[in-house]
């Protein structure tokens, strides 16, 4: 294994606690707070949820691909990914495919949404081999294992965006 173990016990783990600090987040707005623009060019609240959820169905649609077995430990890229994921100075221009949509939401379909997507992915993460290897459009070669951990580190980097927006939009 890498220098650092990562063990599929610790990423399911993870997966629950960090679904849960993002939908308890969520469920901090109301209606009108999650749908403000905070500043010139940010996403709303609403929108980085519902982005959450496009990116955690398409992870969810590809952990159900055909992999192949992997030549290398299934942990490889998760220190690589965590590292990118969470470094903030890091700036990301997101795929085409899981862009927010615009509009109006309601907090309590998109919080819905979101907790399902979550459940799908942790019900993949017990359900298939996390060893196998899949090509992904934005990762390239991944292991199931890598592509649940970049749901983590995904995750938790817009926690961090959702705080901030939560603080201003509590201003307005």
């Amino acid at each position: 294994m890498t220098a650092e173990t990562y063990s599929k016990k610790e990423l399911k783990v993870l997966l629950q606690e960090t679904a849960s600090a993002l939908i308890q987040l969520s469920e901090k707005f109301d209606d009108r707070t999650i749908n403000i623009v905070p500043f010139a060019g940010s996403w709303t609240g609403a929108q980085v949820i519902d982005h959450l959820t496009k990116s955690n169905r398409s992870i969810s649609k590809a952990l159900l691909l055909k992999g192949t077995a992997s030549n290398r430990e299934a942990d490889e890229r998760v220190a690589e990914l965590k590292s990118v994921f969470l470094n903030f100075d890091n700036k990301f221009k997101s795929p085409d495919f899981i862009l927010p949509d615009n509009g109006i939401f309601r907090k309590e379909i998109l919080n819905a949404n979101l907790a399902h997507s979550f459940s799908k992915l942790r019900e993949h993460a017990d359900t298939i081999d996390l060893s196998d290897m899949i090509n992904h459009p934005v990762f390239g070669d991944i292991t199931k294992f890598e592509i649940l951990y970049f749901v983590v580190f995904h995750t938790q980097r817009h926690i961090r965006q959702l705080e901030n927006i939560y603080k201003i939009t509590m201003k307005k």
